[in-house]
């Protein structure tokens, strides 16, 4: 599979941080999981802050309300409506040992970074790079650039979102507006 990461997650504060080598232990980094094939077991109060809950058909339900470095007591029932959640380092491992060199600055929104003494000491401040992948949206149906002016139902064009040209819009089956490319900086 071909993704792009975009040059346009990185902001300018992220473009001056330095490296501290050595000074981590390990970083907690939630992850998305679930699915409606294979639900998760969990309830608002223990999910993890900055973690969507969704159900079956994809409402949402909650965002969580516990810190990874300070777990919430929680009753361990599961919430029946929730079957998946998306977290803001949906590729990332739950608990990351041997941290190379990173600092507070490099490190990512949503990952909890920990001291050789197992002491928390930051979160993390870069946004993680977007990723791009070259799939095809089944949802969209249809597509309106502005330098044409034309409409293009997509028979065969592979579009998504993300690799939408700037300004063109794409729309769903139902002719709802699903989203505008965004200009591509490289």
């Amino acid at each position: 599979m071909f993704q792009l990461i975009s040059a346009t997650e990185l902001d300018d504060a992220t473009m001056f941080c330095t490296m501290e080598c050595g000074k981590f232990s390990y970083t907690i980094c939630p992850r998305s999981e679930g699915s409606p094939r294979n639900p998760i077991c969990i309830n608002c109060c223990a999910g993890y802050k900055g973690c969507n809950y969704y159900s079956a058909n994809g409402t949402f339900i909650c965002e969580g309300k516990s810190d990874p470095r300070k777990p919430n007591t929680c009753p361990k029932n599961c919430d029946s409506k929730i079957v998946y959640s998306k977290c803001p380092l949906s590729e990332g491992n739950r608990v990351i040992e041997n941290i190379e060199c990173t600092s507070c600055c490099t490190g990512y929104k949503g990952c909890y970074y920990f001291d050789l003494d197992g002491k928390f000491v930051c979160e993390g401040k870069r946004s993680e790079p977007k990723i791009c992948t070259q799939q095809c949206d089944p949802k969209v149906a249809y597509m309106i650039c502005p330098s044409s002016g034309s409409t293009k139902l997509l028979t065969q064009i592979c579009v998504n979102c993300c690799t939408a040209k700037a300004s063109c819009k794409l729309y769903g089956h139902d002719g709802s507006l699903l989203c505008t490319g965004k200009p591509k900086i490289h």
